[in-house]
């Protein structure tokens, strides 16, 4: 092997190193990823979790008192909703309608929301919680329910977070259908 290809090889080989070297730790001034240099600050995640709690505070009240718009007040007009056991609900008319006839099915008697984190980029926020709730079916007997849930939230043009996205289920076993 003459030392040019010697030298070739090495070169190579030295371009394929530098190429696959992991990237240095990102400095303070580089943007987060997705985010172009000067376009948008960094979420203030703290804030915005408080927020969210709050806001899902005043849904399970409203849930409590039996008040439908109260209870959907965080959605927007074009959320999606999934609940266990039925199709997705798509739009306002669709979990507006599902959740009158789940609420005059039944009466929440107790109940928390318990969000453990938030993902936030840009306008989006993932939250992941637990929740438990106490409902008591009409004519039948309280009922405990333990589960979780993904619900991304979208920040509105007046600063306000709404829900676009909802999706939970249940801790719980199901009952086998006879």
């Amino acid at each position: 092997m003459s030392s040019r290809t010697g030298v070739a090889i090495g070169s190579a080989i030295l371009a394929m190193l530098v190429a696959c070297t992991a990237p240095s730790e990102k400095s303070d001034t580089t943007p987060a990823m997705g985010m172009a240099a000067g376009t948008l600050a960094e979420p203030n995640v703290g804030e915005i979790r408080t927020t969210i709690e709050a806001a899902n505070q005043k849904a399970m009240s409203a849930m409590l008192a039996g008040d439908l718009a109260g209870s959907l007040a965080n959605y927007t007009d074009s959320a999606v909703v999934m609940m266990p056991g039925m199709p997705a609900m798509r739009g306002r008319m669709a979990y507006e309608s599902g959740f009158k006839g789940m609420m005059g099915a039944m009466k929440v008697t107790a109940g928390t929301f318990h969000t453990d984190d938030i993902i936030a980029s840009g306008d989006l926020v993932v939250e992941t919680g637990t929740f438990q709730m106490t409902t008591v079916p009409k004519g039948g007997k309280a009922m405990e329910e333990k589960g979780k849930y993904i619900t991304v939230w979208k920040k509105q043009m007046d600063g306000s977070w709404k829900v676009v996205r909802d999706i939970n289920n249940s801790d719980m076993m199901p009952m086998a259908s006879k």
